[in-house]
């Protein structure tokens, strides 16, 4: 299942910031997913807004929840969807006779 990851941090803790610097944060964020078994599928980031968006691949919630640790470390991650590709949603809906 795919999953939306919705982080936001504060300036403060900006791991990319010059507050409180972290150089590893994103081969600890990248080696956490590894080690959890869920699959980066791809990540944008609102950076003056200290926004971080993902699309991850996992199992299950408690796979993605312990992948995304790092995160959680330096601010809120409080907000995770269940997505799926806009094509197979279609599919599924004409499949389902919701749509021609």
């Amino acid at each position: 299942m795919k999953y939306m990851v919705f982080h936001r941090h504060t300036a403060e803790m900006c791991p990319g910031g010059s507050v409180r610097p972290d150089k590893e944060f994103v081969t600890k964020l990248n080696d956490q997913m590894q080690t959890d078994g869920v699959k980066l599928i791809e990540g944008y980031m609102d950076i003056p807004g200290h926004e971080m968006y993902f699309i991850i691949e996992a199992e299950d919630i408690s796979k993605l929840n312990a992948a995304i640790e790092q995160l959680r470390l330096v601010g809120d991650t409080n907000k995770i969807v269940p997505i799926m590709n806009f094509s197979d949603a279609v599919a599924y809906a004409k499949k389902m006779g919701l749509q021609k």
